[in-house]
C-alpha cells in the first residue's frame, strides 16, 4: 500500500484566519504550509516521497523476465509454496513481438540504473504502430522510474497524471496518486489543477476522512467556489453529527464565509446559531443577537429574551457598549430593571462598560427604578390574582424575576398561563424556564422552553431563542443538577 495519504492531506489541511466578530481560529495558509514542509522542497520531495509514490504506481507493471533483478529473483525464492498457492493468479500479460526485440536492452539499462540512457531510448520504442496496452504499461513505469531518477520532479508529476489518464494506475492507488498530484500542484500555485486532483482524489477514496472533506472545501473557498465549497461542509458537518460528535469550530467559520458570500440569510442566521450552541463564547451571542436585531426590526419582547440568555449564560455576556446600554435601555421600558442592573455590572465587571460618566447614570436609573417597582410588588401580585386575564399575573411576574425571586415568578407566571387571556404565551414560557433554570429546576426548565418553541412557531426568531436556551440546558445541565439558585448577577 502506499503509505502517502497524512502527508497529503498535511499538505493541503490547512486555511485562513477566519474571523466570526471578535473571535478567530487561526491556522496557516494553504501555501504557507507546504512550504515549510521539506517533502516540498525540490529535490528533498523527490528523494523522500516520490520513490513511495513510484511503488505504488507500479504494482502490477510487469518487468521482463531476462532481466529480473538478484535481490528480486532471492524474494521470490523464499516465499513457500504455501503462500504462492494462496494468492490469486495473477492475469499474464501479452507483449507484442516488436516490443520485446526493442524492449530487451532497454530493460538492462533499468536494472543498471542507468536513467538518462532509458529516456532517451525509450522515443524509438513508444513510436511503434503495433504496441499494446501492456507493452504501453511497461513503457510508461519505465518512464516514471527514469524521471524520477534523475530526480525531474515536474516530469515525474505529468507522468503520474498520463499513468492516471490511460488507465495504468491500480484501483487502490487511483487515490493516492490524485492526493499527491493536488499537494504538487498547490506547492506550485496551480489552484485549478491542485482543486481538479484533489476532487478526484475524493471521488475515488470510499470514506474520505472528515479532515480531507474539509481540505477540499478550503480549495473550492479558495477558487471562489462557494456553492461547492458549502455543500461540502455540509457534508462534513453532516457525518461529524451522525457519528456523534459536534462539528469542529473552524467548519462553522468557514461555512458563515461561504454563506455571506452566497447572501443566503437564513442558513448563516442557522449557521450562526450552531456555532453558538456547540462553542458558545461572548462573540458569537453578540453575533447572533446583532442579526436578531436586525431581522426583527428591534422587537423589545424578542430581544429581551435574547439578552437574558446571553447575559445569564457564564460562557456568555455581550461583546460591545452598546448591546449592554440596549439591553438596558430594553429591559427598563419592559419593566425588568433588575435587568438592566445586572447586566451593566457585568459588563463592568468584565472591563466592556466604563464604569463611568453616563454609564453610571443608566445604572444608577436601573436601580432606582429596581427599588420603586420591589416596594410595590406585593399589591400589585394581590391585584392580579383578582384580574381574570393571565396577562396582568405574567406581568408582576416579570417584575418578581427582575427582583431576582424566582421563585414567586414561577408562580405567578404559571397561574398567568393557567388563567388564560396571556397576549405573548411565547414570551410567557420563555419567563418561565429562564426562573425554573436558575433555581436548579433544569426538567421543568426543559419543559417551559419546549412549550414557547412550539407556541412561537420554527418560523419564529422567539423559538430560536426558544432553542438556543434548550441546547444551553443540555450543555449546563449535567454540571447543574443539584446546585440551586443559578444567578450570575
Amino acid at each position: 500500500m502506499l503509505c502517502i495519504g497524512g502527508a497529503a492531506e498535511r499538505a493541503l489541511n490547512v486555511g485562513k484566519v477566519r474571523r466570526i466578530g471578535n473571535r478567530a481560529l487561526r491556522s496557516q495558509s494553504i501555501e504557507q504550509l507546504l512550504y515549510k514542509w521539506e517533502f516540498m522542497k525540490g529535490s528533498n520531495w523527490s528523494r523522500r516521497w516520490a520513490p513511495a509514490l513510484l511503488a505504488g504506481a507500479l504494482l502490477g507493471t510487469a518487468v521482463l523476465a531476462p532481466f529480473a533483478t538478484p535481490a528480486a529473483a532471492a524474494e521470490e525464492s523464499r516465499r513457500s509454496k504455501r503462500e504462492k498457492a494462496a494468492e490469486p493468479a495473477a492475469p499474464q500479460q501479452q507483449f507484442s513481438k516488436e516490443f520485446v526485440k526493442k524492449a530487451v536492452p532497454v530493460q538492462k539499462l533499468v536494472n543498471e540504473k542507468k536513467w538518462a540512457e532509458v529516456l532517451q531510448a525509450l522515443p524509438e520504442i513508444e513510436a511503434i504502430a503495433t504496441l499494446n496496452p501492456d507493452d504501453r504499461k511497461v513503457l510508461a513505469g519505465w518512464r516514471l522510474q527514469a524521471l524520477q531518477g534523475t530526480n525531474d520532479t515536474e516530469g515525474l508529476m505529468a507522468g503520474f497524471e498520463r499513468f492516471i489518464e490511460d488507465g495504468f494506475a491500480a484501483p487502490d492507488q487511483v487515490g493516492a496518486l490524485h492526493q499527491q498530484l493536488a499537494a504538487w500542484y498547490n506547492s506550485k500555485r496551480d489552484n485549478v489543477r491542485a482543486l481538479q486532483h484533489y476532487q478526484a482524489f475524493i471521488d475515488a477514496t470510499p470514506a474520505p476522512q472528515p479532515k480531507e472533506l474539509e481540505t477540499l472545501a478550503r480549495l473550492y473557498l479558495q477558487a471562489s467556489r462557494c456553492d461547492e465549497a458549502d455543500r461540502w461542509l455540509v457534508r462534513v458537518m453532516s457525518e461529524a453529527r451522525q457519528a456523534g460528535r459536534r462539528p469542529e469550530e473552524l467548519w462553522y467559520q468557514l461555512r458563515d464565509r461561504c454563506l455571506v458570500e452566497l447572501k443566503r440569510d437564513d442558513e448563516r442566521l442557522a449557521n450562526l446559531e450552531g456555532v453558538l450552541a456547540d462553542y458558545t463564547s461572548r462573540d458569537y451571542y453578540t453575533r447572533v443577537l446583532s442579526l436578531y436585531r436586525v431581522r426583527s426590526a428591534d422587537d423589545r419582547v424578542l430581544m429581551l429574551n435574547a439578552y437574558r440568555l446571553a447575559i445569564t449564560d457564564p460562557l456568555g455576556g455581550l461583546g460591545t457598549v452598546g448591546t449592554y446600554l440596549d439591553y438596558a435601555d430594553v429591559a427598563l421600558v419592559l419593566g425588568s430593571p433588575g435587568e438592566a442592573v445586572r447586566a451593566l455590572e457585568r459588563g463592568i465587571r468584565e472591563n466592556i462598560v466604563p464604569d463611568a460618566g453616563s454609564n453610571q447614570a443608566v445604572l444608577q436609573e436601573a436601580r432606582t427604578a429596581l427599588a420603586s417597582d420591589s416596594r410595590n410588588l406585593s399589591a400589585d401580585a394581590a391585584a392580579a390574582a383578582k384580574n381574570p386575564k393571565g396577562e396582568v399575573e405574567v406581568k408582576v411576574g416579570l417584575g418578581y424575576y427582575s427582583k431576582g425571586d424566582y421563585a414567586k415568578t414561577v408562580e405567578l407566571v404559571r397561574n398567568g398561563l393557567a388563567r388564560g387571556g396571556v397576549t405573548r404565551v411565547d414570551d410567557a414560557q420563555l419567563l418561565l424556564g429562564a426562573a425554573l433554570f436558575e433555581l436548579g429546576r433544569l426538567d421543568e426548565a426543559r419543559a417551559a422552553f419546549e412549550a414557547a418553541a412550539a407556541a412561537a412557531g420554527s418560523q419564529s426568531l422567539l423559538g430560536h431563542v426558544a432553542n438556543l436556551w434548550l441546547a444551553r440546558l443540555s450543555r449546563e445541565q449535567p454540571a447543574a443538577a443539584g446546585d440551586g439558585s443559578r444567578s450570575t448577577g
